[in-house]
């Protein structure tokens, strides 16, 4: 079990914001309430838009998701930024951010995994990483609301705006996805937010370092706001090697590998007593927000998401995040 470190407990300090990932799956509308019912702080879907298994579009997936729920937050995690024009997936986010009250969150990405689908939108995929600095720095430039132009290597614009403006001034915090350098300066000197994936707990202290020291380099203070993420898979069953079985089974078939051997590193799966052993070393490590895919049966989605609220989540909020900034 768990052992809390009363040294980390402090008044005043962050609470880990924690949500819940569909993975680009079909959740009834059942399934998706639950989220928000037990208390998780998010609802997400990862996606592509050419993949080899069935997926959904993000935008239309946390579309359907804030439609169904009044007060959490819902975003893509990870959207391909590069595959989409800046201006409608400006336009796209801005619409759901004021329909939805202010609700949305947006982690993007640069792809690249799954080439296919770069020739099937017609993208360079060579021009991944510009293509998303730009983006990011054009749907920054519509959220305010003011006429702007802009002359990238990608994209030009000349005297646009969009309205309505945004719930908030800004617009939605954009999270950067990645695991290597550049998007770690692009997180630390455009974004909102640092969001690794497959790291351990190790690993993602050092990247949480790598983006503060990267924006000191370019002069950038980043606020008490700023997030440092994961996203991580979590199998909750009470007998371990079951738990292990449906990890290694559910990541073999999201990503097309083989993840026998790599499930141990990144998945946490067991009882509750295992799972908040492996989640606790990501927020003492700096984790301030965990985008969690759960693996179960389909058909025992709810049941999940419920127990895992009462077992696991009430021991992970008594952790304060280890302070980066």
């Amino acid at each position: 079990m768990y052992k809390l470190k009363v040294k980390n407990i402090k008044e005043d300090l962050m609470v880990v914001q924690i949500g819940v990932s569909c993975g680009g799956d079909f959740w009834s509308d059942e399934d998706i309430i639950a989220v928000e019912e037990f208390g998780y702080d998010s609802f997400w879907t990862g996606e592509h838009i050419v993949y080899h298994r069935p997926i959904l579009e993000a935008v239309t997936v946390i579309t359907r998701a804030a439609a169904l729920t009044k007060k959490i937050k819902v975003g893509p995690a990870t959207q391909i930024l590069p595959l989409r024009h800046p201006t409608i997936n400006a336009k796209q986010i801005l619409s759901l951010d004021v329909m939805s009250g202010g609700r949305v969150l947006v982690t993007v990405g640069v792809g690249g995994d799954y080439p296919r689908e770069f020739h099937a939108c017609g993208i360079p995929i060579k021009e991944r990483g510009r293509r998303v600095q730009e983006s990011i720095e054009i749907m920054k430039k519509y959220w305010t609301g003011e006429r702007f132009d802009y002359d990238g290597k990608i994209f030009q614009l000349e005297d646009v705006d969009m309205l309505p403006k945004p719930t908030n001034p800004g617009g939605p915090p954009i999270w950067v996805s990645g695991r290597q350098d550049a998007p770690m300066k692009r997180a630390a000197t455009i974004a909102d937010g640092w969001n690794p994936y497959m790291y351990t707990a190790d690993r993602s202290e050092w990247s949480f370092k790598r983006v503060k020291e990267f924006a000191d380099e370019a002069g950038r203070i980043l606020d008490k706001n700023y997030v440092f993420a994961n996203f991580i898979y979590y199998a909750l069953f009470d007998d371990q090697n079951e738990a292990r079985k449906w990890g290694v089974k559910e990541l073999s078939y999201r990503y097309d590998q083989d993840f026998s051997e790599l499930v141990d590193k990144y998945c946490a799966y067991g009882p509750p007593d295992r799972i908040i052993d492996y989640l606790a070393k990501y927020i003492e490590a700096g984790c301030n927000y965990l985008i969690l895919a759960p693996i179960m049966p389909p058909e025992s989605r709810k049941s999940h998401l419920e127990r895992f609220a009462s077992e696991v989540l009430p021991e992970l909020r008594k952790i304060s995040p280890k302070i980066i900034i």
